[in-house]
């Protein structure tokens, strides 16, 4: 289990509730449920930080910015995409001869 793949589960897993909001606090604390689950640490808090933000850069995640609420940002969640949907998306195939 990768980083990435820890926060699209536990997203897609808010998806399916009724509540769509979460604060990043909330993503920070899956490293230490990461170590309560899997026996070991997949990252820092810093590392799902980081992560989080390269899968809002990337597609993978449509969030919405909301309010911050106690100096923590509130994000909305919209939609998770699978990582493997966006692996591709950088390669133009018009180039391609066949």
């Amino acid at each position: 289990m990768t980083v990435r793949e820890h926060i699209t589960r536990e997203l897609e897993n808010l998806e399916n509730s009724p509540i769509n909001t979460f604060r990043t606090s909330d993503i920070q604390e899956l490293s230490f449920e990461g170590k309560m689950e899997f026996g070991k640490y997949l990252g820092s808090p810093g590392t799902y930080t980081r992560e989080f933000r390269r899968m809002r850069t990337d597609g993978i995640l449509v969030v919405d910015k909301l309010n911050r609420k106690e100096r923590q940002q509130v994000w909305r969640l919209i939609n998770v995409g699978k990582i493997e949907d966006h692996l591709d998306d950088h390669i133009d195939y018009s180039d391609l001869p066949f």
